[in-house]
């Protein structure tokens, strides 16, 4: 009897070591790294970093996302790209243009249009730059310095562009 139980034990612990190999949370990422299609308007251009030849480079909007027919809500979209392609304001900043893009929802970096804009100015008020935010063309709203909406974050890579639609608008959302 005692001949068997090592072995068992032995036997026992490895099939445990093997099973508990994969954790539990990883079925929990894969849930909330899911990309899923957007629609967005660009309403500015808040951050453009300087463009590495070497190294991926990024761009953050601030853009409306549609919802539906008639509702919309801020988001700030954080646009990912390599040198070799294009970024998202090559495509132009144009309010009447809604792009399609698969995004994952990044709440790791969640935050408010106010906590935005006093971050850019820390960062370029030293070094002199213009820290105004670049508007897109025939955008209705043209005070987000004024507002306290605190956003949803969502990333995206320039393979994850689809396409760029132009829907005219004439309404003023908020």
């Amino acid at each position: 009897m005692q001949q068997f139980r090592v072995p068992f034990l032995v036997l026992t612990a490895a099939f445990f070591i093997i099973g508990s190999g994969t954790p539990v949370a990883d079925g929990q990422l894969h849930w909330s790294s899911r990309k899923q299609p957007i629609e967005v308007r660009l309403i500015a251009l808040a951050v453009e970093y300087p463009r590495s030849s070497f190294f991926a480079n990024d761009e953050v909007f601030i853009a409306e996302q549609q919802l539906a027919k008639e509702e919309s809500r801020f988001i700030k979209l954080v646009y990912d790209f390599l040198p070799y392609q294009s970024p998202l304001s090559s495509y132009g900043l144009d309010y009447s243009l809604v792009h399609v893009v698969r995004a994952v929802r990044d709440t790791s970096c969640d935050e408010s249009l106010w906590q935005m804009r006093s971050l850019q100015r820390q960062e370029r008020g030293s070094d002199g730059l213009n820290t105004a935010w670049k508007y897109s063309q025939y955008s209705p709203i043209a005070d987000l310095d004024y507002r306290q909406a605190r956003l949803r974050c969502y990333r995206t890579t320039s393979d994850d562009y689809e396409r760029a639609m132009r829907e005219p608008t004439n309404e003023v959302p908020y």
